[in-house]
C-alpha cells in the first residue's frame, strides 16, 4: 500500500515534467502555408535560434515591444527583400518566414539577426536572414526533404516558433 501511495504522485510529477502544460494542444504538422495577425505594433525581432530534436527541427524567432505576424510556407526559392537577388541555402527544400510588423535592427539601426546560421539538423540544414525592409522581416529556411512543418506562438518572452519534421 505505502509504495502505491508514494508511486502515484511522483508519476503525476513526472508527468507535468515530461508535458508542459500545452503541448497536446499544438497545432498538426501539415505542408499548408500558415499565417497568424499581429498585435498592432511593431514588434522588435531581437533573436533567432533552432535546435535539433529526435522527430523534428525547431526554429525560435524572439520578439519584443510587439507580437508581429507571421506568413510560413513552402516556395521553391527565396529571394533577398528589397533587391530581389536569389538567396543559395542548403538542403534541397525551402520555405520562406515573413515575420510581419516587425524589424530586425534597433531605432538606431544596429542589426539584431545572425546572417546565416548552419543547425544542419536532420531536416532543418541552414537559415538566412533574407530581409529587413519596410516592416518586414524574412528568414529563408533550406531543408533536406519537404515534410510537415507547424507553427505556434508562445509568451513571456514573445516567440514564434516553427517545428519541422523530419
Amino acid at each position: 500500500m505505502t509504495a502505491r501511495r508514494v508511486s502515484a504522485p511522483l508519476l503525476a510529477l513526472t508527468s507535468c515534467l515530461a508535458f508542459p502544460a500545452g503541448a497536446s494542444a499544438l497545432p498538426p504538422f501539415t505542408t499548408a502555408a500558415k499565417s497568424g495577425p499581429s498585435g498592432g505594433r511593431q514588434a522588435e525581432v531581437y533573436q533567432v535560434t533552432a535546435g535539433c530534436h529526435p522527430t523534428f527541427d525547431r526554429l525560435v524567432v524572439r520578439a519584443r515591444f510587439g507580437t508581429p505576424g507571421y506568413d510560413v510556407k513552402y516556395v521553391p526559392r527565396i529571394f533577398q527583400d528589397a533587391t530581389g537577388d536569389p538567396v543559395s541555402l542548403l538542403g534541397t527544400r525551402r520555405i520562406q518566414v515573413l515575420v510581419r510588423d516587425a524589424r530586425g535592427h534597433t531605432q538606431g539601426g544596429t542589426n539584431l539577426l545572425p546572417r546565416v546560421l548552419n543547425p544542419l539538423c536532420s531536416n532543418l540544414r541552414q537559415i538566412k536572414d533574407a530581409g529587413d525592409f519596410e516592416g518586414l522581416v524574412t528568414l529563408g529556411l533550406g531543408l533536406k526533404k519537404r515534410t510537415g512543418f507547424r507553427v505556434f506562438r508562445l509568451t513571456a518572452p514573445t516567440r514564434l516558433v516553427i517545428d519541422i519534421k523530419h
